[in-house]
């Protein structure tokens, strides 16, 4: 490579001027509120008269905007544009791509302040989560595009040969159904897409309901960045009406889904199905969420431990699959954490995401209901410690909820996937038990132990059982090419993101042999 890939630095928002900018932002984003969008279809913009409508959650009555949806009809000529632009797109030599992905890079870096303010307005964020979101997307497209030069100049190596000239090389695999989170809406969906554009495949992208406006942006920077009509075409749409339908299309050749576990294993299953006219096996990227705990045992730094374990529960709401759900401590510094925990919960300013407030509101009516419900359903199950009240009558805004002394076997928060700022705090006696309750999940996708004490973090690193073990720090947070990303079990496929063995999803190795002394 000629390049050395570096992470974006995030804007320092303690820094009037750049606090100033953002304020800026949002208030012009603010008077563009309300407008259609359309479908995406290889270049052409379609409106429809079924529309999703987007909300601020921090004000329910705003409406971010209205984004057409797409019907069946209009989701076949999606994926048929895009498979017959992909004939010509897996041609395109890989370098030309990556200026593409690097003309992104520019557009967005000239957009980054506007496409935040979407966020912070169309998902409940502050400014930090969105300026993260930024600097993300700009490290995934750096890594999948210098990613996708490295595939090309480092194929399968193979034995010399006299009498015939033999190369791999690793091709594109064809369309792809992208369907990205509402929570990262726009680095986690960007990412999904370039990772399959930039190795030669070509995407339909269908947005999460909740967020389809910031997708809708990222459509027009791709086309501000020169990227052929047809590459990547939007077809939102409901999961009812379109989701199978597009799952299950003969021409649909992968599917990259990050979401829910009960969404995921069912697209897993139809996509299992061989439909008449389909001449692959389809492959499925599955990202699905996980119950992450955090483990603190009697040598902890029991301040820090607190402190990290807050901003890993409770920042963004605890809308991330990434986030602390549980609190697993040892019965020795049990109390002398729970007195810390909750100094650092109820720290946490609550607010509009424009207010750039610590925390914000959850994305949705139906979220907020079943985060309520399970909020009640812990206060029967443990003893509350902080918390535990969440009001509806502006936006939907839940406090930072600690519920300690739960049973792990029994108890309902300590199981269920919650995507909400609520933690369930459990005792053991030992740092093998708490490694055997962490362990004890059908999720694996973060986790954390904070520990001054060596053995205890071997035994961890060889027994804790997650895609992603972070020693004395929080569990969310991972940086591009600092931490491989992706879970074990039902937390998803392992597909680890922001790197080259994320790019093998979307190649397959060719073998090409030639006779030279016939």
């Amino acid at each position: 490579m000629n390049r050395i890939f570096v992470n974006e630095p995030e804007r320092d928002f303690s820094n009037p001027k750049v606090k100033e900018n953002m304020e800026k932002a949002i208030a012009a984003v603010e008077l563009e509120l309300g407008k259609d969008y359309p479908l995406v279809i290889g270049g052409e913009k379609i409106f429809t008269e079924k529309k999703t409508t987007s909300i601020n959650p921090c004000k329910k009555d705003q409406v971010i905007g209205y984004a057409s949806n797409a019907s069946k009809e209009l989701a076949d000529k999606a994926i048929r544009v895009a498979y017959d632009t992909y004939e010509e797109w897996r041609l395109v030599p890989t370098r030309v791509k990556y200026d593409y992905i690097m003309r992104l890079i520019g557009v967005l870096q000239k957009r980054r302040y506007e496409i935040a303010a979407w966020m912070i307005l169309e998902t409940g964020k502050n400014f930090g989560e969105a300026d993260g979101e930024i600097c993300e997307a700009i490290d995934f497209f750096n890594a999948y595009a210098q990613g996708a030069v490295y595939l090309e100049e480092h194929p399968v190596p193979l034995v010399e040969s006299t009498v015939e000239n033999n190369r791999s090389e690793y091709r594109p695999i064809g369309v792809g159904l992208v369907i990205p989170p509402w929570n990262f809406p726009f680095s986690i969906m960007a990412g999904m897409v370039i990772s399959a554009v930039v190795t030669g495949n070509t995407v339909c992208i269908k947005p999460a309901s909740d967020a389809p406006i910031t997708t809708c942006k990222f459509v027009e920077m791709c086309e501000e960045a020169g990227i052929p009509a047809g590459v990547i075409n939007l077809i939102p749409g409901s999961g009812s009406e379109i989701g199978d339908f597009v799952v299950d299309h003969p021409l649909t050749r992968f599917i990259n889904f990050t979401g829910s576990k009960a969404v995921g294993l069912r697209i897993a299953e139809r996509a299992a199905k061989v439909n008449e006219g389909q001449k692959w096996i389809k492959r499925i990227i599955a990202e699905m969420g996980g119950k992450n705990a955090i483990v603190v045992d009697s040598s902890a730094d029991l301040r820090w431990a607190a402190k990290q374990a807050a901003a890993a529960a409770f920042t963004f709401q605890g809308q991330k699959c990434s986030a602390c759900s549980r609190a697993i401590v040892l019965s020795d510094v049990y109390d002398e954490f729970l007195t810390y925990f909750k100094e650092e919960a109820e720290s946490y300013q609550q607010g509009a995401g424009k207010d750039n407030m610590d925390i914000c509101a959850v994305i949705n009516k139906a979220s907020f209901d079943k985060i309520a419900s399970m909020i009640e359903q812990g206060k029967s199950e443990g003893r509350l410690i902080t918390g535990g009240t969440y009001d509806d009558s502006v936006g939907f805004y839940v406090k930072p909820t600690i519920i300690a002394d739960v049973d792990p076997k029994t108890s309902v928060i300590a199981n269920q996937e919650i995507f909400g700022p609520v933690v369930a705090v459990m005792k053991v006696d030992t740092f093998e038990d708490a490694i055997d309750l962490a362990n004890a999940t059908e999720y694996g996708l973060t986790g954390s132990v904070f520990s001054a004490n060596r053995e205890n973090i071997e035994y961890a690193k060889d027994n804790f059982f997650v895609g992603n073990l972070y020693i004395n720090r929080k569990c969310t947070g991972a940086v591009v090419y600092n931490h491989p990303f992706g879970g074990y079990n039902m937390s998803g496929t392992t597909a680890k993101t922001g790197t080259v063995d994320y790019l093998y999803n979307f190649v397959q190795l060719k073998s090409i042999s030639e006779n030279i002394v016939y």
